[in-house]
């Protein structure tokens, strides 16, 4: 063998061997950066679920609300309309009181 063939043998190996150990590490990563996005895509489906059920919640409890509000409005019409009847009432009994007999 010549003296060439012994010193570019040893480094072509090396070469080869320093891509193959790269080759495996950017296996390696891409296959921990896969299960990484696996998880977060499960993580964000989770999220997604959770904020559905509290939306679903909240408008529940909007409509709650506004029917309670509702029958407040009402109720407060109803005793409004009581309280003018009996200032109708009262204004004639003190024109009644008032009137010469």
């Amino acid at each position: 063998m010549s003296n060439d063939e012994m010193s570019t043998k040893p480094t072509i190996e090396t070469v080869l061997e320093r891509m193959n150990a790269w080759g495996e590490q950017f296996r390696s990563e891409f296959a921990e950066l896969k299960a990484g996005q696996v998880e977060l895509r499960e993580t964000v489906e989770e999220l997604r679920k959770g904020q559905e059920a509290l939306r679903a919640d909240l408008n529940a409890g909007l409509h709650r609300v506004t029917r309670k509000i509702e029958i407040l409005n009402d109720n407060i019409l109803t005793v409004q309309a009581h309280i003018r009847d009996h200032e109708v009432r009262l204004e004639r009994l003190e024109a009644e009181s008032l009137a010469p007999k």
